[in-house]
């Protein structure tokens, strides 16, 4: 479980996330909407320690379990909140080795461990069938939507409790979009979902937990039933008419 108390964050001067305290429940998925530049994104980054990276601050607390994140290696850390972004990044190496180079990094080189994790990695992730007579291929020959499916396979790869999407569906068709979709429903009784998402409708198929934001806080926490039948604001009862 990941609990964030009194959470902000920005960069430099202008400060994006205010006083953010929210729980992120285990073994389900919830879904981070919201308009565009209200926080979303920034906020999925300060669960795995991203936004350090780009030179940003934070205040607050935010736990794994009864464990500060700050007190946790960054590399530890993203071993167990892993992190998919909006445009697939594909390694340029072959796809078998997109997932191998993680799990070398992470210490595993028994070649049967190697080769039992990638096909299962691959088949949480949809996109085996597809690709298991190709795995020496170039990943960068992948169409965008196989591209992204391979990023969630890498990331599941290590095993996480945690992990984090931004927006993952946002350039793809429909067909990887379901795929998708799909692969989240299915395991989300073996891991913990947080995704960003500008697609409401996406969010009302697959969501349990709505977090709704605005400028930078959070606005309603709510189960989705709750939230797309009687929302509290009259800024997500504006956005739901128009999904």
């Amino acid at each position: 479980m990941l609990t964030i108390e009194h959470l902000n964050c920005g960069y430099g001067k202008h400060e994006i996330l205010h006083d953010i305290s929210v729980t992120i429940p285990d073994k389900k998925i919830t879904a981070i909407v919201g308009q565009s530049g209200c926080g979303k994104t920034t906020f999925l980054k300060t669960l795995n320690r991203m936004v350090e990276e780009e030179q940003g601050y934070t205040t607050g607390k935010i736990s794994l379990g009864n464990t500060d994140i700050k007190s946790i290696s960054k590399e530890t850390l993203r071993s167990r909140i892993g992190m998919v972004f909006q445009q697939p990044i594909a390694f340029p190496h072959s796809i078998e080795k997109n997932l191998t180079y993680v799990l070398k990094y992470y210490g595993i080189r028994d070649k049967k461990v190697l080769s039992e994790k990638v096909e299962e990695s691959l088949k949480k992730a949809k996109l085996y069938k597809e690709v298991k007579d190709q795995l020496k291929k170039s990943a960068l020959k992948l169409s965008g939507g196989q591209k992204q499916r391979l990023a969630i396979a890498r990331s599941l790869c290590v095993n996480p409790e945690i992990l984090l999407l931004d927006e993952p569906c946002s350039a793809l068709d429909m067909k990887n979009t379901i795929a998708i979709e799909e692969t989240l429903m299915e395991l989300k009784g073996q891991y913990t979902f947080v995704i960003v998402t500008h697609n409401l409708g996406q969010a009302k198929r697959i969501a349990d937990q709505i977090i709704f934001m605005d400028q930078g806080k959070i606005l309603e926490v709510t189960d989705k039933e709750t939230f797309f039948d009687s929302p509290a604001t009259e800024l997500a009862r504006e956005q739901i008419q128009y999904m």
